[in-house]
């Protein structure tokens, strides 16, 4: 691992009705890349391990404390950086972790640069990230969704008394 490689951790944060917590960012005005979609996560602090930043980085971004034992690791993605200036490539571990109801995230941990570049945040399906063309990042996200997901938005339930 060179210093121009970032490892960070990304978080597949599911409600019971199979939505992802996702947020849109703007990013650094410097960057001139356009607003994505990114999930809750972020770079790894030295000697910090995938796991440990992914429960400190859940909590930082959505103020919720979780158990290293709430999530299960489902991928790593090898990638090539949009913004040169810092980094080349890129390694994003994801982990999954289902809630049982969807929740407001707080901003209350957010660093500097989050509360001037995070713009909103959307529980949404695969479905509506696939028909609405979402730009998500990293690079090979939307792929990594759809081959674990599918990308059919589930039935909606049943009416009561129909």
């Amino acid at each position: 691992m060179t210093e121009r490689h970032r490892v960070s951790t990304r978080a597949v944060i599911l409600d019971p009705a199979g939505k992802l917590l996702l947020f849109l960012s703007h990013f650094d005005p410097g960057t001139d890349l356009p607003p994505q979609w990114v999930f809750p996560g972020g770079g790894l602090e030295l000697n910090e391990e995938p796991l440990a930043g992914m429960v400190r980085e859940v909590f930082e971004e959505t103020g919720r404390r979780f158990a290293e034992t709430d999530f299960q690791a489902i991928a790593t993605l090898w990638h090539q950086m949009d913004d040169l200036r810092f980094h080349d490539t890129g390694e994003a571990h994801f982990f999954e972790l289902q809630v049982s109801e969807r929740f407001e995230p707080s901003s209350e941990f957010w660093t500097e640069n989050e509360h001037r570049d995070t713009v909103l945040h959307r529980w949404v399906s695969v479905g509506e990230i696939v028909s609405e063309q979402l730009w998500l990042r990293p690079e090979g996200a939307i792929e990594l969704l759809i081959e674990r997901y599918g990308h059919q938005d589930p039935p909606a339930p049943p009416i009561q008394g129909s």
